[in-house]
């Protein structure tokens, strides 16, 4: 079933993955209410199979007495103390689904449960510990227990809590932290994170999540900021070097074509502007302006989700039927580290980049298929990588392959599930290209493989992989010449642009498909309800 992207109504970011660590530590300082945690972890993800390490599953772990003891007065008898650390690490690897995972338990793993992620409860021997928020990062859960507010007789709503916002960004931040050391090298690191922490979370107490301004006084770095200027609290060192700035449009196209009379394909454009900042100035106002390269193929943008930093923004909602593609402007004061100033939908694109049929037809243990791409006009035949991906599921794995291609080649993957074609880096002149190839698969199934239990007999997909630099579908781009930096300096511009595939998938003409669509009885309510 493919979900179409959700339709976004403009307003400021207030959810977890979108609030920037910048507007954190300004929510920190503005409120007056607790935002400490009981506790912090770092738990690799280990498998059942590996049990020799279950005994040593934890590699970093951190208690903070003085809020606990605020805990344990504040919850009475509900109070629930806190696991050995190698219990809690096995307790939150079987909520995770890491332990048992191949049998259904019908507390963890029923679909009527209410999933909240990243906040999770953990059933230890002591009691239930919530609400552990948890960041998993390149083979690491980290994770953190914040301090539920006092009087608090039943669980309240986790907006109401502001430990798990602020929790969440917290461990962000320390996620950006670990991000240069290896998984296996993070035990080494204890002094380190000891300090990090002693830092940004002195004795319990959340005080700052950015990772920058945290090792910015870790390290003891000097600011070069003059007495006369008033410096914020979220930006304690300013930067020294050459005046910088970075802007990325990053545009996603996510389809499915079925190919079938009764099942149209679907298909949604969004993308996002990415920014980064090095000015040496203390608090830099900037003005830019999100234009398109050609008006006559432009698709305009219906929907524009904007970060907290920004101060005014041409946000306005398209009408219905409104096709004119407007500029939009966007004034904003940047944080000190990488972070999203937007993110847009554009609804109203015609066709899709690449068109694709994919026929497969199978025998016993023998599959013979056939791809036909063709490539739109509209879209620059110049790629940094397109690539096919042809799984099998629910079969033995590839004994041999016979394939012959317009272009590119064809390989298979390590494990011998999946055939892929590298089409290469540009089409041919007539914007086509084909495959055809016969699989044969071994009897035998491979040992520990997770298959879609949907993909039986010819009831199959195949995924397209490609990036295009210097290209947006929606013909969106940065208007480099309106950009506006105010108190004027000389900086250096660096813009990127870029069209990616999101998912984008391609079912087999002779099977059935997951899909869904309205029922017609929703179709003919009234407008007002």
């Amino acid at each position: 079933m493919f979900l179409r992207y959700a339709k976004m109504k403009v307003h400021r970011l207030s959810s977890f993955r979108n609030s920037s660590a910048g507007y954190a530590t300004f929510v920190i300082h503005t409120l007056k209410v607790d935002m400490s945690i009981r506790a912090l972890w770092i738990v690799p993800i280990i498998h059942q199979s590996n049990a020799n390490l279950l005994q040593n599953s934890i590699i970093f772990t951190r208690q903070f007495p003085l809020v606990e003891k605020k805990a344990r007065s504040s919850n009475g008898e509900d109070y629930i103390s806190l696991p050995n650390p190698t219990e809690f690490s096995n307790a939150l690897l079987f909520e995770l689904g890491y332990r048992d995972e191949e049998k259904f338990i019908q507390k963890r793993d029923t679909c009527q449960r209410v999933d909240r992620k990243p906040v999770l409860e953990v059933a230890t021997s002591l009691g239930t510990i919530w609400p552990v928020v948890v960041v998993e990062q390149r083979g690491l859960l980290l994770c953190c227990l914040p301090l539920v507010p006092e009087n608090s007789s039943t669980r309240p709503d986790l907006i109401q809590i502001p430990g798990v916002s602020i929790g969440f960004s917290l461990l962000c931040g320390l996620a950006d932290f670990l991000r240069q050391c290896p998984p296996t090298e993070v035990s080494q690191k204890s002094g380190d994170l000891h300090l990090y922490l002693n830092t940004s979370v002195p004795f319990g107490r959340i005080s700052d999540v950015n990772c920058d301004t945290v090792m910015a006084k870790m390290y003891n770095r000097p600011s070069y900021l003059p007495k006369s200027r008033k410096q914020p609290s979220w930006k304690p060192v300013l930067h020294k070097g050459k005046n910088t700035l970075y802007l990325a449009l990053t545009e996603h196209i996510r389809a499915v074509q079925f190919n079938k009379e009764n099942v149209p394909d679907t298909f949604d454009l969004y993308g996002t502007v990415s920014c980064k900042s090095d000015l040496e100035v203390a608090l830099s106002d900037i003005t830019i302006n999100l234009a398109y390269t050609s008006q006559e193929s432009a698709t305009p943008l219906d929907n524009l989700l904007i970060h907290p930093c920004v101060q005014s923004a041409d946000c306005s909602m398209l009408q219905k039927g409104e096709t004119k593609a407007a500029p939009r402007r966007i004034r904003f004061t940047p944080p000190t580290e990488m972070f999203t100033l937007c993110h847009y939908t554009a609804a109203d694109i015609k066709e899709l980049p690449i068109k694709a049929v994919y026929d497969m037809k199978m025998t016993d243990n023998k599959v013979s298929l056939t791809i036909h791409l063709t490539l739109s006009d509209r879209v620059k035949n110049a790629f940094e990588y397109c690539e096919m991906q042809i799984p099998f599921h629910n079969r033995g794995v590839i004994a041999s392959q016979d394939s012959s291609v317009s272009q590119g080649s064809t390989i298979v993957s390590p494990d011998k599930k999946i055939l892929v074609w590298n089409i290469g880096q540009k089409f041919s002149k007539s914007l086509t290209a084909a495959l055809e190839a016969t699989v044969v698969f071994t009897d035998t199934r491979s040992s520990g493989t997770l298959d879609d239990p949907f993909c039986k007999d010819q009831n199959a997909y195949a995924k397209l992989f490609f990036k295009i630099p210097d290209f947006t579908h929606s013909g969106c781009c940065i208007d480099s010449k309106s950009i506006q930096v105010s108190p004027s300096t000389k900086f250096k511009l660096n813009t990127v642009h870029e069209y990616m595939s999101g998912e984008y998938k391609v079912w087999n003409g002779n099977g059935d498909v997951l899909s869904s669509s309205v029922p017609t009885t929703l179709l003919e309510q009234p407008a007002d309800l």
